[in-house]
């Protein structure tokens, strides 16, 4: 709790920067190449999580890695994290602000399950349809599990709908334990 209120913070106030000098957009992309740079590496997020390596090793890292793909305003954010010792919240701090961004342009996420790769006409009927449905831009993001069989799982802020062959099997299997029929003939 103590942490997301942290990254909360953090992202507010680059946030707030970046509307200030109307570079949102360029923060945004920023963000988005912190949080794959994290993701991608996990040496990277080690090092970053590491309370033996001093502050200014870490600050030459991030101008090595990012110097020349960030904004000066965003750079100068990241060397503000590492000063102050957060530089283990960098990737909650890029995703709280990557969804401070799409809620100020009106951009719902999607996460949308499937068993197999969709194509783009699919892909572009499942936008359209909770577009519709949520009255806003929607921006999907695919995740492809062979477990659940066939189907898809869909998630759009807190609400799901769950339409996967594995659950239906799950609650057949479930039906057919409890036996209706007595046995005695």
């Amino acid at each position: 709790m103590k942490d997301s209120r942290i990254n909360g913070r953090y992202a507010k106030a680059l946030f707030d920067i970046a509307i200030e000098q109307q570079i949102t957009d360029v923060a945004f992309q920023d963000m988005q190449l912190v949080k794959n740079i994290c993701i991608a590496s996990k040496e990277f997020e080690s090092l970053m999580s590491s309370p033996i390596i001093k502050t200014d090793k870490k600050q030459a890292v991030v101008k090595e890695i990012m110097g020349n793909q960030l904004n000066k305003v965003s750079l100068s954010f990241l060397l503000l994290i590492l000063k102050k010792r957060r530089e283990a919240n960098l990737r909650n701090i890029a995703l709280e602000y990557i969804e401070m961004y799409n809620e100020y342009k009106g951009i719902k996420t999607a996460y949308l399950k499937t068993a197999i790769e969709l194509d783009q006409p699919t892909k572009t009927e499942f936008i359209n349809l909770l577009s519709s449905q949520s009255n806003k831009k929607v921006e999907l993001l695919e995740d492809i599990n062979p477990s659940i069989i066939g189907g898809f799982i869909v998630t759009i802020d807190d609400k799901q709908a769950d339409n996967s062959i594995s659950t239906k099997i799950q609650r057949l299997r479930k039906e057919f334990d409890k036996n209706i029929y007595e046995k005695g003939f």
